[in-house]
């Protein structure tokens, strides 16, 4: 029993060793194998060295590239962003920034004339007086009249003469005296009536008024710096108090309700009115002063928000037929369904966005639209200046086709060539030409309709400069007041009137109508 027992292990031992054996054969075959594998491997590698690493560089390389590309791209785009000024874009000129030359939009073509006065203009100068207009005279003379060269007496034997003209300021303490009579048979007493202007027992005149309103207005000089100004004119002896100056503004923003009434009345019968809109701060707020008109009328409305409700309160826009034309700077809120005029669009600001886009993304189709519009503008005015008053058809449609076709070829582009950074911008603006295409071109069809908006930029372009010189308005009243009051100085000046002598009017109580106007 004891031998089986030996027996029985040691077969057990040998089983063992059989298996581990077995186990040992697999793994030597399957390191064989990967032995194999790896110097067919090594050959492969040792026969195609140079492939592979010229591979493995040229995945690296297009990787590496791909990456500049994309960051040579952003570059660009960062660039152009900060090449946007005035003249592609609508920031506007003050906003320009230190150290940078301030570059100003000028629609007018660069000639190859100098600079100056042309050859075969009659120059402009001062003529002499007439001895009938001489106010003063100066004479200069040697005061002891001896010759240096041989100690005789000099004779006074003629004159020469220069003229200047000057402005003096004078100040005037006028005292105005109204007689008081009595009737030699009933006794009755009759007293020379005094106007209210002279109501008090000492005022300012209507030309001091008139100037400081003149400085506020047209100036766009603060109450405080007008009130310095006068003083300094007049030797520091008139110096009108901010208080009072304000109070001026007031007035005659009082004396103006009738005209103001009048020139609301007469913007509704125009068949073309341009209009806009510009940020004023009042109060340390964003607020609006907006401007309808034409080259004969200025109407300005100050309102605390840039929104339809202002609008609407101005009483223009939402009472115009559908005969009317307004033309304006793409402002969507004209395409409201409460309106019913018909919009023209300016083509000076389309072709302001137009370079702004080709700016960052180069279009052909972009130059070709501009040229387009540029060409037609100037055989428009060709036409004009010869009294022609439209288009043959030929040609009109023959620009209206280019357009369409322009159009049409930038969509194609944009969906073939899409741009990463401003291929929507591109989109956007395919589908404003599309959508607004009628707008955009009526001057083509109607020469009264003008090509741009520029008339209604030049009427805001005096509050810029208020907001630069003054700061601000304190309130939304003193908004007001200025707004109507430079409806009246601007009305007047398209009639030829000085702002300074339309003030004196004013103030004494005896303003420019419009009828006045027209007839003058």
């Amino acid at each position: 029993m004891a031998v089986e027992t030996s027996l029985s292990k040691l077969q057990k031992q040998v089983d063992k060793l059989e298996k581990e054996n077995l186990k040992l054969r697999d793994l030597l075959e399957e390191r064989k194998a990967k032995q194999k594998s790896a110097e067919k491997s090594l050959k492969h590698y040792k026969d195609n060295i140079e492939k592979i690493i010229n591979e493995a560089v040229k995945k690296a390389t297009m990787e590496m590239m791909k990456e500049l590309n994309k960051l040579r791209e952003e570059n660009e785009h960062l660039k152009r962003i900060l090449n946007h000024d005035s003249s592609n874009t609508g920031i506007p000129t003050s906003k320009t920034k230190i150290g940078e030359e301030k570059r100003i939009p000028n629609s007018r073509e660069k000639s190859d004339k100098p600079k100056g006065g042309q050859i075969g203009h009659k120059k402009s100068k001062l003529e002499k007086f007439k001895d009938e207009e001489i106010t003063d005279t100066y004479t200069y003379e040697i005061a002891n009249p001896i010759c240096k060269e041989c100690g005789g007496k000099l004779n006074l034997i003629g004159k020469r003469c220069k003229d200047d003209f000057d402005i003096e300021i004078r100040l005037m303490k006028r005292r105005n005296e109204f007689c008081i009579y009595e009737c030699s048979c009933c006794h009755k007493e009759i007293k020379v009536p005094i106007p209210d202007k002279l109501k008090e027992d000492n005022q300012y005149g209507s030309n001091a008024q008139a100037i400081a309103l003149s400085l506020v207005n047209e100036g766009y000089v603060s109450f405080k710096r007008t009130r310095e100004l006068i003083s300094g004119f007049t030797g520091g002896e008139m110096t009108m108090s901010e208080g009072y100056i304000a109070k001026l503004q007031k007035r005659c923003y009082e004396k103006l309700k009738e005209f103001d009434n009048n020139l609301h009345q007469e913007i509704l019968k125009q068949k073309v009115i341009n209009w806009d809109d510009t940020t004023i701060s009042i109060n340390g707020k964003q607020s609006c002063l907006r401007f309808y008109g034409n080259e004969k009328l200025k109407y300005y409305k100050a309102h605390e928000k840039k929104d339809k409700a202002g609008i609407d309160e101005d009483g223009i826009l939402k009472y115009l037929s559908e005969d009317t034309v307004v033309v304006h700077d793409h402002n969507k809120v004209n395409y409201n369904e409460d309106y019913e005029f018909t919009n023209a669009e300016c083509c000076v600001h389309l072709i302001r966005d137009l370079r702004e886009l080709n700016d960052c993304l180069p279009r052909e189709w972009i130059e070709n639209l501009i040229n387009l519009l540029v060409d037609t503008n100037n055989k428009r005015k060709e036409y004009i200046d010869k009294s022609i008053l439209q288009f043959d058809c030929e040609v009109s449609d023959k620009v209206i086709e280019e357009y369409d076709k322009l159009v049409k070829q930038a969509r194609e582009i944009n969906l073939s060539d899409f741009n990463q950074y401003y291929g929507k911008d591109e989109r956007t603006m395919i589908k404003r030409l599309e959508d607004y295409k009628e707008n955009y071109l009526l001057w083509i069809l109607r020469f009264d309709i003008p090509f741009s908006n520029n008339l209604s930029e030049r009427a805001l372009r005096g509050s810029k400069t208020k907001m630069k010189v003054s700061g601000q308005f304190a309130n939304i009243q003193n908004a007001e007041y200025f707004a109507r009051i430079k409806s009246y100085i601007e009305t007047c000046k398209c009639y030829d009137v000085n702002p300074h002598t339309a003030l004196i009017r004013l103030i004494e109580d005896n303003p420019y109508t419009l009828e006045e106007l027209k007839i003058n």
